[in-house]
């Protein structure tokens, strides 16, 4: 499978890594980099791959919520999300038998 077609549950920890990278990558950046210019650079560049991780995975969780919810209800009209602009397919819920 292409790390670029994946599910919701995958995207989401991908999410994840860029976040866990990010301040990984900021610690490292405080205790060798010896230059506050490029301290606050890398600081800024760090952060902004943590912040971008974690709203992606924030929106994505909302999406996977609200397709949940409309399938529930029987709306299976749209059941993919968006990850850094791809499409990402979302599991559906199983639904209860009616009988």
């Amino acid at each position: 499978m292409s790390w670029l077609n994946v599910d919701a549950d995958t995207a989401r920890q991908y999410a994840l890594a860029l976040l866990v990278v990010g301040v990984l990558g900021i610690l490292l950046v405080l205790k060798f980099v010896s230059s506050l210019v490029s301290k606050l650079l890398l600081v800024a560049v760090f952060g902004g791959v943590s912040w971008l991780g974690f709203t992606q995975r924030d929106t994505l969780s909302t999406c996977v919520a609200r397709i949940t919810e409309k399938v529930k209800a029987g709306d299976v009209s749209e059941v993919t999300c968006s990850f850094f602009g791809r499409d990402v397919s979302v599991p559906l819920p199983s639904l209860p038998s009616e009988g």
